[in-house]
C-alpha cells in the first residue's frame, strides 16, 4: 500500500528527515512515535503532501505503486481526501468556526463523488452516525463551538472517510481530549480501520497508546527511523537505546506486572532534550543524551534485521531487555 524509499525532507539547508526504508501494509495501523520535534508530524505531512512551502521533499513515498512526489499539486488533490485521509490534531483548529457541520463533513464527498443533493446529506448522516455521534439530524445544523472536543474529533473522523479511503493518517488525534473520551476515539478508529479494511497511519508520542491501536510501531528520532517492527516484539524486546529510553519513561507501561512495585519508583526520565532543527550530532543522531555512547556512534549505524521484520540501527543494542 504504503512504500517509503530515501525520503528526505529539508528546510532552509537543514535535513529534518531522512528515512530509508519504511512500509505499510494495506489493512495494517502502523505508529509512528517518538518524543516532540523527532519527525513524526513532518514525515506524516510529507506523505500527505502538506508540506509547508519552505519545506523540500525528495525520495520516494509510492503509493499504490504511484509516487506522490512526483505529483503536482492539482494531481495530488484528485488523491488526498479521496483514497487519503487525515485526521489532524486540534479538531477546534482544523475545522472552519463559520461553517456548519454537515457542510464541512459533506465537502469531500461533493468534490470527490458523483453524490447530490439528498444523497450527500443522506451519506452525512450515515458518518456521523458510523462516528457514534448522537442524533446526527439535529448535529449537521451545529458549528463547532457548540461540540466538546470529543465530539468535534468525531466530525473530523467522519470527513476523512467520508470517500472510504485507502489510508488514514492520524497525527496524535487524542492528545487534547480526557482519558475516557482518548479510549473512545481509540478504539473507533481500530472498528473503522476493520471494518474498512483501512490502512493507519498513527502518529503519536505514547508507546502505550500505539500498544493499544496499531499492529507494527517506527519509532522516530532526529527524523529517523532507528526501530520498527510488530509492536510486540518492539515494546517486548527493544534493541535501539532510545526505543529503551521511551519505554522506561512512560508511566502506563511498567516492565513487570507488579504494578504496587512500579508506583513506588521515580519516573524515569531521558537525558537532556530534542536539539533544535540543524543541532543534531552526526552518526547516531541519538547519542548526545545516551549513556551507552561510544566513539563508533559518531558513524551511521548500519541497520540489523531480527525475525518478523523487526529492525534496528543501533551500535550499543540493549540486549537484556
Amino acid at each position: 500500500m504504503l512504500e517509503i524509499r530515501d525520503l528526505r525532507v529539508h528546510i532552509d539547508g537543514h535535513e529534518i528527515i531522512h528515512i530509508d526504508e519504511l512500509d505499510l501494509p494495506a489493512g495494517t495501523r502502523l505508529g509512528l512515535v517518538g518524543e516532540s520535534g523527532s519527525g513524526k508530524t513532518m514525515t506524516a505531512t510529507a506523505i500527505a503532501g502538506l508540506l509547508p512551502n519552505e519545506a523540500k521533499a525528495s525520495g520516494t513515498v509510492r503509493f499504490d505503486g504511484q509516487d506522490l512526489l512526483e505529483l503536482n499539486d492539482a494531481e495530488f488533490s484528485k488523491i488526498r481526501g479521496k483514497r487519503i485521509g487525515f485526521v489532524f490534531q486540534d479538531p477546534a483548529r482544523a475545522l472552519n468556526p463559520m461553517m456548519r457541520i454537515g457542510r464541512q463533513v459533506s465537502e469531500s464527498i461533493r468534490l470527490h463523488t458523483n453524490l447530490t443533493g439528498r444523497a450527500v446529506t443522506d451519506k452525512v448522516l450515515e458518518l456521523l452516525d458510523q462516528v457514534q455521534l448522537p442524533d446526527p439530524a439535529a448535529l449537521v445544523r451545529r458549528y463547532p463551538h457548540q461540540l466538546s472536543g470529543g465530539q468535534q474529533q468525531r466530525v473530523l473522523i467522519a470527513a476523512a472517510i467520508a470517500t472510504d479511503p485507502d489510508l488514514l493518517i492520524a497525527d496524535e488525534p487524542t492528545t487534547a481530549l480526557d482519558v475516557t473520551v482518548q479510549e473512545e476515539i481509540l478504539q473507533l478508529l481500530i472498528s473503522l480501520s476493520e471494518e474498512r479494511n483501512m490502512s493507519v497511519l498513527f502518529v503519536s508520542h505514547d508507546l502505550g497508546v500505539i500498544r493499544f491501536v496499531c499492529d507494527r510501531v517506527a519509532v522516530i528520532y532526529g527524523g529517523h527511523v532507528v526501530e520498527t517492527g510488530c509492536v510486540e516484539h518492539v515494546i517486548s524486546d527493544p534493541r535501539h537505546r532510545y526505543t529503551t529510553a521511551l519505554l522506561a519513561a512512560n508511566p502506563g507501561m511498567p516492565k513487570t506486572d507488579d504494578f504496587a512495585s512500579f508506583m513506588g519508583q521515580r519516573l524515569q526520565t531521558i537525558p537532556g532534550h530534542v536539539p533544535a532543527v540543524g543541532k543534531f550530532p552526526g552518526g547516531c543522531r541519538f547519542r548526545n543524551r545516551c549513556e551507552h555512547a561510544s566513539a563508533s556512534c559518531a558513524e551511521p549505524p548500519m541497520p540489523v534485521t531480527l525475525g518478523d521484520g523487526h529492525r534496528y540501527s543501533c551500535w550499543h543494542p540493549d540486549e537484556e531487555s
